[in-house]
């Protein structure tokens, strides 16, 4: 039987991404979840979300990129000087570590450390680490992690390895270059070859390609063609409408994606079994 894991991402982010979850998980569909410990609606997510969903496993979404950090000590290397995250995804990616910059890993390290004790200290069981805009697959980023891994025995990991099914890959291309989905599928897979996974990981990921352009379809003949995979995992962006604009339009179209009755059939009539990252050994 095949094992899926449905992962709602960026829980924290907004009150409207926090509901929106909350009603995927609810449901049941949805069974993983990975919350933002410095996103500006944490704490709404602690009462509102994790209080109340049946899940008891949640991922850490560690960012570097977006809001403030909680630690403060020599963050001029990755923030502003009002402590506001100051490096995009792509420099992240692209920064050239060969010459080794202690100081930035340092400040990395301290960073990432600080979330991870919010989370804990705030009695957040951490299933695994994945990452905001998948930053943890540059390389140098990467290593961070498993130390960090080591040093509070958390052993699983989102890792991105979405296989290119040629039937879908030109599909929707339009969106795909829009959101430059292709580029950030090339970039990870390049740097997918300089990291040593020391974690365990579903077998195959799928959201990069479709990330916040998710087509049931496409996934569906993604699954029938990976028959030999035990565990597939779902990045999902789910939302919903804020009130004040058209804002998580794409948000909204993926949660009715996921809690729609096509998407339940294709579960129940393929016999998949739905899984919590925590279940993976």
């Amino acid at each position: 039987m095949k094992k899926l894991i449905i992962s709602c991402d960026d829980l924290g982010i907004s009150k409207e991404i926090n509901s929106g979850i909350k009603d995927c998980l609810d449901s049941g569909v949805a069974t993983s979840s990975s919350i933002i410990a410095n996103g500006k609606f944490y704490s709404h997510a602690l009462e509102e979300v994790v209080a109340y969903t049946p899940i008891k496993f949640y991922g850490l979404h560690l960012n570097l990129t977006e809001g403030y950090a909680l630690s403060d000590a020599g963050n001029s290397q990755i923030c502003d000087k009002n402590n506001k995250f100051k490096i995009s995804a792509k420099k992240y990616f692209l920064l050239n570590l060969s010459q080794s910059n202690k100081k930035l890993e340092e400040c990395v390290y301290v960073e990432f450390k600080s979330q991870i004790q919010k989370v804990l200290k705030d009695g957040i069981k951490i299933s695994h680490f994945d990452s905001h805009e998948h930053i943890h697959h540059s390389p140098w980023i990467f290593r961070i992690i498993t130390v960090l891994g080591k040093e509070f025995n958390i052993n699983k990991i989102r890792f991105v390895n979405e296989k290119i099914i040629i039937k879908n890959y030109l599909k929707n291309a339009y969106s795909k270059i829009k959101n430059l989905n292709y580029f950030k599928h090339l970039v990870i897979n390049i740097c997918n070859k300089k990291i040593n996974n020391p974690f365990i990981s579903p077998d195959y990921f799928f959201g990069i390609l479709n990330s916040n352009t998710i087509n049931l379809d496409e996934f569906f003949v993604y699954l029938n063609q990976l028959n030999y995979a035990e565990t597939v995992e779902l990045c999902i962006h789910p939302g919903n409408r804020s009130e004040s604009s058209k804002k998580n339009e794409n948000r909204v179209m993926e949660k009715n994606l996921l809690l729609s009755d096509k998407f339940k059939n294709f579960i129940d009539n393929k016999k998949i079994s739905l899984i919590n990252f925590s279940d993976i050994t």
